[in-house]
């Protein structure tokens, strides 16, 4: 009875429970629900983060409306369009530049900060120990040093400009501290910037000068070349004529009547470091007589090529000082004044000069006395200089010796024993210059003629200016101080120790290439030679780039030589405009010898396995290329295969037979074009088999195929440029998780190359489109318009962070005049005991 009543109930009590956990559904069971509310409460935690951390960004935007209690003598009136863009209007130029600087700094005061420390070395006081090396070279390089000079060439107007334009980014620095509002960067670096002083404005003049520098890597690289391959290298050298004479290091030869010491064996300077910068920085403009447009007056484009970052290069700004002046455009963040734009009478606009400013100068220390140099037969001391290096995370500064000879400092040791010591570097723009007291001038002037005397004493940046005024003038003004050198072409180092290797002064500036008003009736600069060589008395350099111009002067001739005049949309689709005139040039060699080449030329990959007859993706191709119009297309698989054949010849062609990257572009040019009319290249090189013309073609275009096979597939019409050329923008902590995913812009497939004028280098390993016009200006002196990529601001969160980015992907552009206002910020003077924001 038990047994069974037992039994009975146990059955009952299993059925029971078997029947409960049949009626328990999964999201009631108690691992769920413990899930559930960790996931809730996870998502609540990271939702009042995200809050928190919008909202601490967002209280570090500037104020744009209201009034501000400032010192000034009255009231400046800062109104604000829909771009973000500033209108500062004042009765005194003083008050004017004072909120100019208040407002630079709202906007860029982290990319401010950041050019003061990099161009003075001084990185590592806040980044910590990963900066020291690059704080080495600019301490060495020593563009602080130059700051004082440059200040004490203000005159008493333009002291007055920088000194209230300084007050005013003070101002801001010493409000935004105080309140807790800095902008995110210092937040995450965690520090506060100092006060902005005239120096700091004075060295990011030195330093844009110093970013259109690109001849200390390129002399390095000829001497290397001659050291390695002997005197026929020189063929390798970038010249734009293909000629010049130059001193041979090694063998003693002649140069412009002056005997070059032999050296017995040349040591190895090694290659320039990697904060040297790039040498293709460049850019377009252009001016069109009023004869040839439909509103009668001049018309001028510009846009400035340079590296693109967040934020931009460049900074939009508009100033009207009462009876003074009134001027709009962009200037340089650090910079006070319209640096390029309009003021009402004149439009203007730079491109680089691409003229040579530096020389290498090779030195011979005293083996007695380690910082004595040999000048003229005997020795000379030189500054020594203990440059304190202090490092966020250390107590006490890192000492970096620093010696200046009277070529300038000495930038390597390259051996303790033998004929040549070390090497020093000797810049133009280190030389004090009238640049911040010509901006005045230049914003006031009303003729070209005016205009270009306001240039007068530009030292740096080396620039080709162009403008064009309402009375109907066009003109064009190479200005930079440039070295006049009696010995040398400035393609290789010279000896520090031969008087004759000195410079005799500068070009004097009534002698620099300049023109005004051309029977052409046009003007036009992109990087190319400012005047033949055997018709210019000076050395100013030999390498310049000429495929971009080529275009252009197609285009406006055929423009100019139409039946209708010109109008302001014909001036913005030049500037875009994507035909690349290189690759006109070299496809025609190219396929002309991939069709002469057989299996008895030979050819092997990159890993050295012989190479058979053509696949049939290299054929096809082929084929995309021989029907190419040019035109670099987002769409176009010839655009892909051309450029990833033409910018890996570095490494697939010189990398490959000679151990050396040549990147330059001239120098590619040249052995390709000489190369197809010879049937060889590399013939005469110390040391290196001779190869066919043929054979090259064959290797390069291979391993340019097998890159394009990897990153689209082995259907070559599929192919497509803009899939791989696509825009990326970084910002300076963009390398960071997670900011990488929230600062970087990008992923824009984008036409055209560095080769057209609608120029977009781009790094060849990523693809990513780095290099552009970040400024695109047109003008008909009546509303001009331009387009920032990627906007005014450099604050995340701001509504103008990237609110111009769109526009100009698609090609367009914003009117620079202002209707009505979006917001309006008054800066008034401050009342007696009250410094309160309103």
């Amino acid at each position: 009875m038990w047994l069974v009543s037992g039994k009975r109930g146990l059955g009952c009590m299993y059925g029971t429970v078997m029947t409960s956990m049949r009626r328990k559904r999964w999201y009631e069971r108690r691992w769920w629900k413990v899930v559930s509310w960790t996931a809730v409460v996870l998502v609540w935690i990271a939702a009042v983060l995200l809050a928190a951390v919008w909202f601490y960004v967002r209280s570090g935007l500037p104020q744009t409306d209201g009034v501000i209690e400032a010192p000034v003598g009255s009231e400046v009136r800062v109104d604000r369009d829909e771009r973000g863009v500033a209108q500062i209007s004042g009765e005194s130029a003083e008050d004017v530049f004072f909120a100019q600087g208040y407002v630079m700094a709202q906007d860029r005061m982290f990319q401010m900060d950041m050019t003061r420390r990099q161009a003075g070395g001084r990185l590592a006081e806040v980044i910590g120990p990963q900066a020291v090396e690059s704080d080495e070279y600019f301490r060495t390089y020593g563009m602080h040093r130059g700051t004082e000079a440059l200040t004490a060439e203000f005159n008493e107007e333009t002291e007055a400009m920088v000194t209230a334009f300084a007050d005013g980014v003070t101002a801001y620095i010493e409000e935004a501290s105080s309140a807790g509002e800095l902008p995110l960067e210092f937040q995450v670096l965690g520090y506060e910037p100092e006060a902005w002083t005239p120096e700091d404005t004075a060295i990011a003049v030195k330093y844009m000068g110093y970013t259109l520098n690109g001849n200390f890597s390129e002399e390095l690289r000829n001497y290397e070349l001659l050291r390695r391959f002997g005197e026929e290298a020189s063929f390798y050298f970038p010249d734009y004529e293909e000629a010049g004479e130059y001193p041979a290091i090694l063998d003693g030869v002649e140069t412009a009547g002056t005997d070059l010491p032999a050296l017995a064996a040349g040591p190895e300077l090694g290659m320039a470091p990697e904060w040297t910068p790039d040498p293709w920085n460049g850019s377009n403009n252009w001016a069109v007589s009023g004869e040839h447009t439909d509103t009668g007056l001049p018309m001028l484009a510009n846009d400035p090529h340079l590296g693109l970052a967040i934020p931009a290069v460049w900074y939009q700004t508009q100033l009207e000082i009462e009876g003074d002046f009134s001027s709009m455009g962009v200037t340089v963040p650090g910079i006070p004044g319209v640096v390029l734009g309009h003021n009402g009478s004149v439009s203007w606009g730079v491109t680089s000069l691409s003229a040579d400013y530096e020389d290498v100068y090779l030195e011979r220390q005293d083996p007695e006395r380690p910082s004595f140099y040999l000048y003229d037969g005997e020795y000379e001391a030189a500054e020594v200089i203990e440059e304190e290096i202090f490092v966020d995370g250390e107590e006490e500064p890192r000492i970096h010796r620093v010696e200046v000879t009277r070529n300038g400092p000495v930038m390597n040791h390259v051996e303790e024993e033998g004929p040549v010591s070390a090497y020093s570097l000797r810049w133009t723009g280190m030389e004090p210059g009238e640049e911040l007291n010509g901006i005045l001038r230049v914003n006031r002037a009303e003729t070209v003629d005016e205009f270009s005397e306001g240039l007068e004493g530009f030292v740096t940046p080396g620039l080709s200016w162009m403008f064009a005024d309402t009375e109907g003038g066009i003109g064009f003004r190479g200005q930079a101080l440039l070295p006049v050198r009696p010995s040398s072409t400035g393609q290789l180092p010279v000896p520090g120790w031969d008087p004759a290797y000195q410079w005799d002064g500068f070009i004097p500036g009534e002698e620099l290439p300049q023109e005004l008003n051309p029977e052409s009736g046009y003007l036009m600069t992109a990087n190319h030679q400012p005047v033949p060589a055997d018709a210019y008395p000076y050395e100013i350099g030999r390498n310049f780039l000429p495929f971009r111009a080529v275009r252009l002067e197609e285009l406006l001739q055929e423009r100019i030589g139409a039946e209708d005049p010109v109008v302001l949309e014909d001036m913005k689709q030049m500037q875009q405009d994507i035909t690349n005139t290189q690759a006109r040039e070299l496809v025609p060699l190219l396929t002309e010898a991939a069709a002469s080449w057989t299996e008895a030329d030979g050819g092997t990959d990159m890993e050295g396995e012989a190479l058979g007859s053509w696949s049939a993706t290299e054929e096809e191709a082929l084929a995309l290329l021989s029907d190419w119009d040019f035109r670099e297309e987002t769409d176009s698989a010839a655009a892909l295969v051309y450029q990833l054949w033409y910018e890996g010849l570095p490494e697939t062609l010189f990398e490959r037979h000679l151990d050396i990257t040549l990147p330059d572009h001239l120098t590619r040019q040249r052995v390709l074009t000489e190369g197809a009319a010879s049937g060889t290249v590399f013939s005469g090189l110390e040391g290196v088999e001779e190869r066919s013309i043929e054979r090259v073609i064959r290797e390069t275009f291979h391993d340019a195929v097998t890159r394009a096979v990897e990153l689209q597939g082995d259907e070559a019409s599929g192919w497509a440029w803009g899939d791989y050329h696509q825009l990326e923008i970084n910002h300076p902590l963009g390398g960071v998780f997670p900011f990488n995913y929230v600062l970087n812009l990008g992923g824009d497939a984008l036409p055209g190359s560095g080769m057209t004028p609608g120029a977009v280098s781009y790094n060849i390993e990523t693809g990513g489109a780095d290099h552009s016009a970040g400024w695109r200006f047109v003008s008909d002196l009546q509303d001009p318009e331009d387009v920032l990529l990627p906007g005014q601001s450099g604050q995340w969160l701001s509504p103008h962070y990237d609110d111009q980015l769109d526009t100009w992907v698609e090609g367009a552009y914003g009117t620079m005049r202002f209707t009505e206002p979006e917001e309006s910020l008054e800066f008034r003077p401050e009342q007696e005991g009250d410094t309160a924001d309103e």
